[in-house]
C-alpha cells in the first residue's frame, strides 16, 4: 500500500511539476491529484524537494532501462548500417517526446537549487546512455566492423550528432518536430558516422 502510494505522488508530481513547475506546484496540488493526503505525501517524502529528487531518479532510471533496449541489438547486427540509423532514430525519437523534453527543462531551471538530484538525473540517463552506446561500439570495434579504437568518444559523437541539434530546435526554437524530420536527421546522422568510421 505505501509503494503503491508512493507510486501515485510521484506519477502527480510529474504531471505537475512538467505542467506549472517546481515553484508553481503547491504539495496540497500533488496530494489531490494523487487522491492521497498530504500526510501520506511527507510520510513517503521529507519535502516536496524530496520528490522532485525521487522522481529525476526514476526517470534517470527509465531512460537507461529504455536505451538498453534499443542499443542490445546493435551488438548482434549483421548489417550495420542498418543497426545504426535504426539506433540513432530511436534515441533521436525517445529524447525528443514532449515530457522528456519538459523534463530537460525542469532539470536545467533548477539545477542551481538541486545540483546533486539534477547530477544524479545526468549520470542515470544521458550519461548511462552513452556508456551503452559505447559498450556497443566496443563490440563492433573489436568485430572489425567500425573503427572506433576510442568507444566513448565515438559514442558521443554519434549520440550528440543525431540528437542536440533537434533538441536545440525543440527546447530553444519551439518547433514541433514531425516523425518523419526527425527519422530523415537521425538517420542520416547515423550514415555519416558510418561514413566516417566505417572499416576498411
Amino acid at each position: 500500500m505505501r509503494q503503491r502510494k508512493s507510486e501515485a505522488v510521484l506519477t502527480s508530481a510529474r504531471t505537475l511539476f512538467l505542467a506549472h513547475g517546481f515553484d508553481g506546484t503547491t504539495v496540497d496540488e500533488i496530494a489531490r491529484h494523487a487522491r492521497v493526503s498530504k500526510a501520506t505525501v511527507y510520510s513517503n517524502f521529507a519535502d516536496k524537494s524530496a520528490v522532485l529528487e525521487a522522481l529525476l531518479d526514476r526517470v534517470g532510471a527509465e531512460s537507461a532501462s529504455i536505451l538498453e533496449q534499443v542499443v542490445a541489438p546493435l551488438r548482434e547486427e549483421q548489417d550495420v548500417e542498418e543497426g545504426l540509423v535504426r539506433t540513432a532514430v530511436a534515441l533521436a525519437l525517445g529524447v525528443l517526446r514532449p515530457e522528456v523534453l519538459q523534463l530537460r527543462r525542469l532539470a536545467v531551471a533548477e539545477s542551481g537549487r538541486f545540483p546533486a538530484a539534477v547530477a544524479q538525473y545526468f549520470d542515470c540517463g544521458p550519461r548511462s546512455s552513452l556508456l551503452l552506446l559505447a559498450d556497443a561500439f566496443r563490440v563492433l570495434h573489436d568485430r572489425g566492423a567500425l573503427d572506433v579504437p576510442d568507444a566513448e568518444a565515438a559514442a558521443a559523437r554519434f549520440a550528440y550528432a543525431a540528437v542536440a541539434p533537434l533538441q536545440d530546435r525543440a527546447i530553444l526554437g519551439g518547433e514541433t518536430l514531425d516523425e518523419a524530420a526527425v527519422t530523415a536527421f537521425a538517420g542520416e546522422s547515423a550514415r555519416a558516422f558510418l561514413r566516417a568510421h566505417r572499416t576498411a
